[in-house]
């Protein structure tokens, strides 16, 4: 009969368990799972997804690719008291191969716009906001590879906006001819 009473209790702690959990917001619910998991949600999460039938993944697939997902709101401060300058000028959309420095973190990636103030970087990294950047590229207008340097205007979640300074002239018009050719 002990141990029948020892299960009954188990059950009520678990049922106390599931009951706390459900009440939780669902931001509460996901910091939880983080600190179960140690952090490791990607981890967990393809694990769950190897279990899963090849039926269930197709299911999962296409709730993918029917759910919106809303994106982190991007926080960003303004480094000449107007940001506009992230929009005033002709942007180029491109797929420029970069070399980064961030503080000491070196990182290879890719510039996806460009434009005589400022650069999209595409990175799953988040820095600081201020922190300056120097990024080793080569434009295709342009035979020799050479250093811009920046600040971080924008971090989000799938890359940076850099705000460029200190451009040599040789720099500046270089960048304003590749622009200019797609123009």
């Amino acid at each position: 009969m002990a141990e029948f009473d020892s299960q009954i209790g188990k059950y009520q702690v678990t049922a106390h368990l599931f009951n706390y959990i459900n009440d939780l917001s669902p931001d509460k619910q996901f910091i939880l799972y983080k600190q179960l998991v140690k952090g490791d949600v990607n981890t967990q999460l393809f694990k769950l997804i190897i279990d899963m039938t090849e039926e269930e993944k197709i299911q999962l697939l296409e709730k993918l690719g029917e759910m919106s997902y809303e994106e982190e709101p991007i926080k960003t401060i303004n480094i000449d008291e107007d940001e506009s300058f992230m929009r005033e000028n002709p942007r180029k959309t491109c797929s420029i191969p970069v070399k980064c420095k961030v503080g000491n973190q070196v990182f290879k990636s890719y510039i996806f716009d460009i434009s005589e103030v400022g650069a999209y970087i595409e990175t799953n990294d988040r820095f600081p906001i201020g922190q300056k950047i120097l990024m080793a590229l080569k434009l295709p207008s342009y035979p020799k590879a050479f250093e811009l340097r920046g600040r971080i205007a924008r971090s989000g979640s799938k890359g940076i906006g850099v705000r460029l300074y200190s451009l040599t002239q040789t720099q500046e018009q270089v960048i304003h001819r590749f622009i200019e050719k797609s123009h």
